[in-house]
């Protein structure tokens, strides 16, 4: 070999045992050494929750987190159905008394303006928040609470709420392109999701595929799940649980409230 090819050959030998070096050093942060953390979460209190999301979680054993406005009919009419979700290890999230939004915002049309958030004070959105959590402890006995912005909205009547809902709230959701929070990343309330309404389960696959590069936290925000509005099929939403299950060592499955302790645990 000449001298070149030696020091080419030499070089190429440093280059690798580096790259092995660097992949050693690098620890996941998740029970079992997953790849990344997958966080299911689910809008709004809705009957498909109940009737297909549940049960299909209840298939592959895998936990959801729940967000609950405490006006929808579905809290009055099906109570127990929600007390035997939260008893099968499911988490029930705040999500407001009365879900309001931003009317000012594109496409809020449907925002009533009793619900306008724009109009709302800081004051009455965390009596929301604080009369939700009293409801939600009710059902389930907990006293740990994560949190959904309805909207993804994050001002009442302009004033900013991400600080006044700390001293009620364990963490808060909401949502974005690619649904990955970097576990480096220490702010628990603005925790990103991926909107799966309309997707497919490649589309979804997909999300949590990407999420292992780096073991990020990957978030899912369902509404419908086989029906009622923003909806995911429930063909979809099965496939992607099958996906989690069968591959323990890349995914810990988690409710956002569980995730979020471990990482605090960690730090």
């Amino acid at each position: 070999m000449s001298g070149l090819k030696s020091r080419r050959y030499f070089f190429a030998l440093c280059l690798l045992a580096t790259t092995a070096a660097n992949a050693s050093e690098t620890v996941s942060p998740w029970p079992g050494g997953a790849e990344a953390a997958v966080i299911l979460t689910y809008d709004d209190a809705l009957d498909s929750h109940l009737d297909v999301a549940v049960p299909q979680l209840a298939q592959f054993n895998l936990p959801g987190t729940f967000y609950l406005s405490g006006a929808r009919p579905s809290i009055r009419l099906r109570l127990e159905d929600w007390r035997k979700a939260a008893a099968a290890g499911h988490e029930l999230g705040n999500h407001t008394l009365y879900h309001p939004c931003s009317k000012s915002a594109p496409g809020r049309d449907w925002v009533k303006p009793w619900h306008d958030l724009d109009r709302y004070s800081l004051e009455q959105f965390i009596d929301e928040l604080q009369t939700t959590n009293s409801l939600l402890t009710a059902i389930d006995g907990e006293q740990q609470r994560s949190f959904a912005y309805p909207c993804g909205d994050m001002n009442a009547g302009g004033a900013d709420v991400v600080a006044a809902i700390k001293p009620l709230v364990v963490a808060a959701r909401f949502f974005s392109a690619d649904g990955l929070h970097r576990v480096d990343d220490p702010d628990y309330f603005r925790l990103e999701a991926y909107d799966g309404a309309g997707k497919s389960a490649q589309d979804l696959i997909a999300v949590v595929e990407a999420a292992r590069a780096n073991n990020n936290l990957v978030g899912f925000m369902f509404h419908g799940v086989g029906g009622d509005y923003l909806s995911v099929s429930a063909e979809a939403h099965q496939a992607l649980l099958k996906h989690l299950s069968m591959y323990p060592e890349r995914y810990w499955v988690s409710t956002v409230r569980d995730a979020v302790a471990h990482l605090e645990s960690a730090q």
